[in-house]
């Protein structure tokens, strides 16, 4: 029986059997941590210059595009995916988004800032799957993943809130330095990761195999690929329009609000619950299944959600924000969880499922912010998040009718010629 103690009792025992997953997480969270501090004042960098919300939504937007670029480009750029030059990229790339946000003035800096926010989001992404594929015994990555996500939701519950405490009347060089602190913590554990790794059992291939045939040939992966798994790339790209509207409208919304100083308790509200149900989100997929866990989730936090607009005293916005988000959260682990036990199934198709996974999720983050800023100019900040409820429940009701219970590669990996 899945009891709320676990949230206590499997962090324990996961942290005595996989002390790397541990570390892993720690390095997580100190870099959630400086990406959430530059991620909560961009918006108000960017109102700051006098551009309207669509115009930040068009910006924040172009991340995205840069990051579905770059999702077919890393094969590319390294020719073997592995999670630690891509992590040494990342960081490399966060200390350059630091300086380059500081001294943007123009939209067209802004928008270069955008491509290296979407190039080390990727590379986050991909390297995350990576490590936890390759380090994770296949009954535990739904577990494991759930574990990263609680490290994920400590450093995006605290980022708001420092970013809130040291931001006063305007944005100065405060938040920078914190964030740079943070990244410089989050490179610190990346190297104890390398050593901690040394010799530890890898559960994918070291090197992959390089697939002949050319452009077609990639296609035809593609193809495949996308057809299989097409409902659990649907649930990643809403993941992250729902995910967009937070980080997007959550400021704007704080700002609106009596809260100051703890204007960032919109932005905690939002990102505390996957802190409180990492630890169960395997006990979760065990009992219900990966289907109804995600879709689950999403129909009942989006109701929750599309009531935010009937609302306007400042605790009981908080409170539809902190119990819609206890539920919908569950979709990106769950998703993820599935594309780490598929590529454990069929190893031969992890490149495919990586460029698509997190295309899709690009996708998302494309169309989320710019839907998000023009209900938001058109309705209101309160009114675009109620509409996300609303499309929440839509969604999910069509997509329950769509997935199969258990994804995976079946005939169509066979036919795309991935075996």
């Amino acid at each position: 029986m899945l009891k709320f103690t676990s949230i206590l009792s499997s962090p324990a025992r996961g942290l005595q059997k996989n002390r790397l997953i541990y570390v892993f997480g720690a390095m997580i969270l100190f870099f959630v941590l400086f990406d959430g501090i530059m991620t909560y004042l961009l918006p108000l960098v960017v109102l700051e210059h006098g551009l309207s919300k669509t115009q930040l939504g068009l910006i924040i937007s172009a991340a995205a595009v840069s990051g579905a670029f770059f999702d077919f480009a890393i094969y590319r750029i390294f020719k073997n995916v592995f999670y630690r030059r891509l992590f040494f990229a990342m960081l490399a790339a966060g200390l350059f988004y630091i300086f380059l946000v500081w001294f943007a003035e123009t939209i067209l800096l802004y928008l270069m800032a955008m491509v290296v926010w979407g190039f080390y989001y990727d590379l986050k992404s991909f390297g995350t799957l990576d490590f936890v594929s390759r380090h994770s015994p296949k009954k535990e990555i739904a577990g494991n993943f759930g574990i990263v996500q609680s490290f994920q939701a400590i450093g995006a519950l605290l980022a708001p809130l420092m970013a809130g405490f040291v931001i006063l009347e305007y944005v100065d060089w405060e938040p920078f330095a914190l964030a740079l602190f943070f990244l410089i913590l989050s490179a610190a554990f990346f190297f104890l990761l390398l050593y901690e790794a040394r010799g530890k059992k890898q559960f994918i291939p070291h090197r992959e195999k390089q697939r002949k045939g050319g452009f077609a040939a990639e296609i035809a992966s593609w193809k495949g690929v996308g057809f299989a798994l097409l409902p659990v790339f649907l649930i990643s790209s809403f993941y992250a329009v729902f995910d967009s509207f937070f980080i997007t409208l959550g400021p704007v919304l704080a700002e609106s609000l009596p809260l100051e100083p703890f204007d960032g308790f919109v932005m905690v509200a939002y990102f505390m619950p996957p802190l409180l149900i990492g630890g169960l989100v395997g006990g979760l997929v065990a009992r219900f299944g990966e289907k109804l866990a995600a879709l689950g989730g999403l129909l009942i936090g989006g109701i929750i959600l599309s009531s935010l607009a009937f609302f306007h005293a400042p605790l009981a916005i908080l409170a539809i924000i902190l119990f819609s988000s206890c539920f919908a959260c569950l979709m990106q682990p769950v998703s993820q969880g599935i594309f780490a036990r598929i590529i454990h199934e069929t190893p031969c198709a992890k490149k495919e499922i990586q460029e698509l996974g997190d295309f899709s999720s690009n996708f998302g983050y494309i169309i989320g912010p710019v839907v998000a800023g023009v209900i938001a100019d058109s309705l209101g900040t309160a009114s675009a998040f109620s509409a996300l409820g609303i499309m929440g429940v839509a969604f999910a009701l069509v997509l329950f009718f769509l997935m199969p219970k258990r994804a995976g590669m079946g005939k169509a990996a066979r036919a795309s010629k991935i075996k």
